[in-house]
Order: C-alpha cells, then sequence, then structure tokens
C-alpha cells in the first residue's frame, strides 16, 4: 500500500479537510503553502490519471481503518446511489504520479500556520 501511496499526488476536495490537517499537532505550528486549483480545468485535463477516494488514505492515527486498493475509484467507477449521489462523499482527489504542469491551474496560493492565512503569495 505504501508505494501506491507514493506513487500519487493527493488532493483535499473540501477547505474544512485541509483545514483539520493544518490543524493536527504534528502540523499546526509549521507553515505550509496551500495551493488551489481550478478544477473546472484541471479535472477534465486529468480525468484519466484522477482517482477518488471516500477517507483519507494516509492517515492510521487514531484509528487505523483497513486499506487496500479498492479504496481508490476512477471517476466513472465512483460508487453512486440511484439518485446519482455518491454512496460516501469524496474526501480525496488522487492523480497518478505527478501534476507537471500544476501551475497551469492554480487559481492562489496561501501561505498558511493552521488556518490562519499568513500571506496570499498568488
Amino acid at each position: 500500500m505504501y508505494e501506491l501511496i507514493n506513487d500519487k499526488v493527493f488532493f483535499w476536495v473540501e477547505e474544512e479537510r485541509l483545514h483539520r490537517l493544518l490543524g493536527a499537532r504534528d502540523y499546526r505550528t509549521l507553515e505550509h503553502d496551500v495551493l488551489t486549483l481550478n478544477s473546472a480545468e484541471f479535472i477534465p485535463a486529468y480525468a484519466e490519471k484522477i482517482w477518488l477516494c471516500h477517507m483519507n488514505s494516509g492517515n492510521t492515527w487514531p484509528i487505523p481503518h483497513r486499506r487496500d486498493t479498492e479504496i481508490f475509484h476512477r471517476i466513472a467507477d465512483y460508487p453512486v446511489k440511484p439518485s446519482g449521489k455518491p454512496v460516501k462523499n469524496v474526501v480525496e482527489l488522487v492523480v497518478d504520479y505527478s501534476v507537471p504542469n500544476i501551475a497551469d491551474y492554480v487559481v492562489e496560493i496561501r501561505r498558511m500556520r493552521g488556518s490562519e492565512v499568513l500571506k496570499v503569495i498568488g
């Protein structure tokens, strides 16, 4: 599983999850550069390399949930209800290997410590 995870680029799909990560004990005193992407352009451009996941796949604390390759689904294969809504909300958007042209999709860069925005870089 580690090899699979280390071969991916991970994105939060909701701001609230970002704030939880940045506020976690190991991260809250550190500064982070947070990229906000234009998802309307990014997702179609990388659709063939995107996986969706219903959980934070790298978190093993406080309760280590079972993880295997089955937690990741391609966009077209993500489980949905008859209404078309996801069975479980998407938590992570994951891209195979790398996003070498990420700058093409960045709409904002924030330097943050916890939930505090220290500076808007771009």
